[in-house]
């Protein structure tokens, strides 16, 4: 079901509730048009991955981290998989700290708990102290913790900029540097440099992650890690393996974590712990994020 209404009202106040928690759930993929929101939001996911692009470039987020945007940041979502976790809009005032650009915080059990205690927090009333104090230590955590920036930075120069859409559209391409200078009508050497200055990544960095990111919204959509290693132009299952455990630690299968439930036992495990006076789901409403 979407959001309703009143809750819809609550989020978009930036002199409402100080927190509002929701709880995500949804099958059908997310391909929102660009939108803002006067609060923070953070997000955890349990199941899935949301990419979420800015004017400044794409930032990958799934179960092993907490996605975190900033307040009126224009945005767009876009889901992989049926998505399922935490969303929590916290207002402004509360955001001194955070990242002024979206990033992505390492998700570590402390903070996915108080994320998922806030479900049970007022929107009517202001929070009692004990709720505040757990807002307070879910906020030092994020500040103090790693920040991972999983992202591709987009370049400023258009010719650049022409460059890297293609690679992200057809990231197993084999055309090497001299060959996308001559596509862009620049030098090897002034776009050797400039995607330097202008991303702080090399070319050849900028490409990799093009191709991980690309690996990661095919697998959360569940297909074989076989197949998406050779889509991408890998030479074989484990060198793709192995550049994806030096890039994000761990193996494709293990990063989306448990094996998914099924979607009736999702809902059956969600309905159990729903509550009565707190909206909890919400789906299909990319304008959330």
């Amino acid at each position: 079901m979407g959001i309703p209404e009143s809750l819809r009202r609550r989020i978009h106040d930036p002199d409402g509730p100080e927190v509002v928690a929701v709880r995500v759930r949804n099958d059908a993929p997310l391909d929102g048009s660009d939108h803002r929101l006067p609060r923070g939001v953070l997000f955890h996911l349990t199941e899935g991955l949301v990419a979420v692009e800015t004017a400044r470039g794409r930032v990958i987020s799934g179960p092993r981290s907490i996605g975190w945007m900033p307040p009126h940041m224009p945005h767009s979502v876009q889901s992989f998989g049926p998505i399922a976790g935490v969303g929590v809009f916290v207002a402004e005032r509360h955001c001194a700290g955070l990242p002024a650009r979206p990033a992505q915080f390492e998700a570590n059990a402390l903070a996915a708990l108080l994320m998922q205690r806030a479900l049970d927090w007022p929107l009517d009333t202001a929070l009692e102290p004990q709720q505040q104090r757990m807002l307070a230590v879910l906020l030092d955590e994020l500040r103090q913790g790693a920040v991972h920036a999983l992202q591709l930075p987009w370049p400023k120069d258009e010719r650049l900029l022409a460059v890297a859409r293609a690679l992200l559209a057809n990231p197993a391409s084999a055309r090497r540097v001299e060959q996308w200078a001559r596509f862009a009508g620049i030098s090897a050497r002034s776009l050797s440099r400039r995607f330097v200055d202008e991303t702080g990544m090399s070319f050849g960095r900028w490409r990799q992650w093009a191709r991980l990111t690309q690996a990661l919204e095919w697998l959360a959509t569940g297909q074989a890690v076989k197949h998406v290693a050779l889509s991408l132009g890998y030479d074989s299952v484990s060198a793709f393996i192995k550049a994806f455990r030096v890039a994000l630690g761990t193996t494709p299968a293990a990063y989306f974590g448990a094996p998914r439930r099924s979607a009736a036992r999702r809902a059956a495990v969600e309905a159990q712990s729903t509550q009565t006076d707190q909206p909890e789901t919400f789906a299909g409403e990319p304008d959330a994020l």
